[in-house]
This record gives structure tokens, sequence and C-alpha cells, in this order.
């Protein structure tokens, strides 16, 4: 009688300790899929989109520049005025289309953190202007995204400014430009790039312009 009582009660154990270990072997898979999580959403990133390791860096970009304040050309030359003379499609004083070109490289070897380069950037405007800026840039490459080769880049650049009208004397003066760029790794090689937001501050004998740059471009990084 006794061992018919207690032969229920070791079979219903022996499932209890089988359910035991079953759902031990759940738990502890469960703990392994979320621990390697991270480590398969790297190796999910698609390679074109992985962060760049090339410290070097060369870039092409164009877009309008549009003035949105100061003092345009105020100079006299051959008994004709140049004051508040008309911006590029009504982009305002100082507007222009902008052709940018930067080289530059990273101090870390890689394609974030800080580095330096030289910009040049020349201005394309109705009524025969032409003009050219000449300037060291300083810029910070924030990677966003752990595995992703997305960077926020606050940036500087302090250089030369020279502009002309046709048929007028060469104007000489400075440009200050700062904001922040966007930009996207591509396979470790290509980049795109947009400015955003961006301003040029550029001065000289009888003007001052404040601008707002909107420039989207691409480069490789080698």
């Amino acid at each position: 009688m006794t061992s018919g009582v207690f032969a229920p009660l070791s079979a219903r154990t022996g499932r209890a300790r089988r359910c035991l270990r079953r759902g031990s072997v759940m738990v502890a898979a469960a703990v392994a899929v979320f621990a390697g999580l991270p480590e398969a959403a790297a190796k999910e990133t698609p390679w074109a989109l992985r962060p760049s390791t090339r410290p070097f860096f060369a870039l092409l970009g164009v877009g309008p520049t549009a003035g949105i304040g100061g003092q345009c050309y105020a100079g006299y030359y051959y008994g004709q005025s140049l004051y508040n003379e008309p911006g590029f499609q009504t982009l305002g004083c100082g507007g222009a289309l902008k052709i940018s070109q930067e080289l530059g490289f990273h101090f870390k070897g890689t394609g974030e953190g800080p580095a330096a380069g030289l910009l040049v950037q020349e201005e394309l405007l109705g009524y025969g202007y032409f003009g050219v800026i000449v300037a060291p840039k300083f810029s910070w490459d924030v990677q966003v995204l752990k595995d992703v080769g997305f960077y926020v880049s606050p940036n500087v650049a302090i250089g030369y400014h020279h502009s002309r009208w046709f048929g007028h004397p060469t104007m000489r003066g400075g440009s200050v430009q700062g904001g922040v760029a966007l930009k996207l790794a591509l396979g470790d090689r290509g980049l795109l790039y947009t400015q955003l937001p961006h301003f040029d501050f550029v001065f000289g004998p009888g003007y001052s312009m404040v601008r707002y740059d909107f420039i989207v471009g691409g480069g490789i990084s080698f």
C-alpha cells in the first residue's frame, strides 16, 4: 500500500525535475541570445555602411549661398555703384552658387575625431561676378551610431576671400565660416555629405555680409 501511494509522487517528482531542467536550458538559451545581440547587430550592419577606417578624405560639393544680412558691396568704380548688387536668383545680398572642394585628414588615423584640411570654394553669380575662398578648416567628426559610418561634424574655417565683377577692380577680404555637416561613409571608400546648417561671413573694403550655405556633395576616403 505504501509503495503504491508513493510511486505516483515519485513519478510526479521526476517530471518536475525534468521540467526544471528544461526551464533552466531555456533560460540559459535566452540569456545567451540577449548577450549576443550587440555582436549580432554588428554583424548585421551592411559592410557598405560600416564606419570609415581611412584618415584622409577629399570632398566635392555644390549648392547655393543666400545673403541673410550685412552690407553689400558699396564701392564706386568707373562712376557705377555696386551697392546692393542683386543676388543670384533672388538669393539676396551676396547670394551666389558655390562649388566647394576640401582636402583633409583625421588625427586619430580613422574616419572619426578631429580633422584638419584646406577648403577652396568658387562663387558664381550673374552680372559677371566671380569669387574665390581659400581657408584652412578644422572639423570634428562624431560617430553617432556604434556600427554605422554616420557622422555629425561641427566645423570652422577662417581664410581669404577674393572677388571681382567683370570690368571692376578686384576686391580682397576675409571669410569666416562655421556650422555642422552630416556625413555618411560608404564601403570604407566613398562619402556623402551635406552642410546643414552652415554660415559664411565675408568682409572686405566696403562690404560685410552674412550668408547661409546649403551644400551637398560626395567624395572619397583614403
